[in-house]
């Protein structure tokens, strides 16, 4: 099977795609036992500066399908009807729905996160003004900060516009989910580069309600156990974004991801390797991600293949 039809099965479900070369329709499974997660997705938009594999800056979350997220309150869609903005639906107050909003989780810096320290040394200075650039800044779950909250109150927002906030908790002035900004590309074809849904293995036997559980308190607890910055160092074992978070998570909870399954995340692999050069440094890390490779490479292990001709 090509590595297209391996990457077609993690991302967009079980079944691999026809081989107009081939007469026979192969399918694909996990065997009896693991258990799809189809109401949880995770997202990716890896880093690329070009081409259409990616973007920049990217962007990776994990979201929280809700039967009840597509009901939106009366006086709100009066008033995004009426063209009002985000600061004036705020004002409206009595929030009782999802209002469109999918919950969703991911870390972001809090403001624009470049800082530049220049050289004081005159004789230096005058050939390399800059000591260093920095790429990094105070870390906020799903990019909610005074500043991002700021920036989106005089735009005409709703739950399928881009935005530069999310919210970090349940029943908050927008929704009665939290939500990572980038929810809204689900609505936007293309946006999303890689999408799949996690899988618990046998013998877990940990309920909707428990995986919800769990999922929403590592994401509540990431600025005081694990960073409270967010960073880019290229993938190095020091950052810590976007990537990091949704892998601690997958890790944490313990949700196995067909996309590491079939290696098709380069930021997973590049991050993990630089971990492993520095696991003394970073011991808690190291095991989380090692226990995330390890039940992800247990789908690939159990596929099972049956081929009609």
């Amino acid at each position: 099977m090509s590595d297209w039809g391996d990457l077609a099965t993690a991302i967009m479900g079980n079944t691999v795609l026809y081989d107009p070369n081939n007469p026979c329709t192969s399918y694909k499974y996990v065997k009896a036992g693991y258990r799809e997660l189809d109401w949880i997705r995770i997202c990716r938009i890896p880093l690329a500066l070009f081409g259409k594999d990616g973007a920049f800056p990217g962007h990776y979350w994990i979201e929280i399908i809700h039967d009840n997220e597509d009901i939106i309150d009366k006086h709100i869609k009066v008033a995004r009807e009426k063209y009002k903005t985000e600061a004036e639906i705020i004002n409206l107050g009595n929030v009782k729905s999802a209002n469109g909003f999918r919950e969703s989780y991911g870390w972001y810096p809090a403001r624009f996160p470049f800082t530049i320290t220049l050289n004081t040394d005159p004789m230096i200075a005058a050939h390399a003004p800059f000591q260093s650039f920095d790429i990094k800044e105070a870390g906020t779950l799903n990019g909610d900060s005074k500043g991002r909250r700021e920036q989106d109150e005089s735009k005409r927002l709703n739950h399928i516009t881009k935005r530069e906030a999310g919210r970090k908790t349940m029943n908050n002035n927008l929704s009665i989910y939290a939500f990572d900004p980038h929810q809204c590309s689900r609505f936007h074809k293309g946006e999303i580069k890689m999408m799949s849904h996690p899988y618990l293995l046998p013998n877990d036997n940990r309920t909707k309600e428990d995986i919800i559980e769990e999922i929403r308190k590592f994401a509540n607890s990431f600025y005081d156990k694990y960073s409270k910055e967010w960073s880019w160092y290229n993938d190095g074992y020091n950052e810590v974004n976007c990537h990091t978070f949704l892998f601690l998570l997958l890790g944490h909870v313990g949700l196995a991801d067909p996309i590491i399954a079939e290696d098709k995340d380069e930021h997973f692999k590049k991050y993990f390797k630089n971990i492993k050069k520095r696991k003394k440094e970073k011991p808690i890390y190291f095991q989380i991600l090692t226990k995330l490779e390890d039940i992800s490479k247990k789908i690939k292990e159990n596929y099972e293949y049956k081929v009609a001709c």
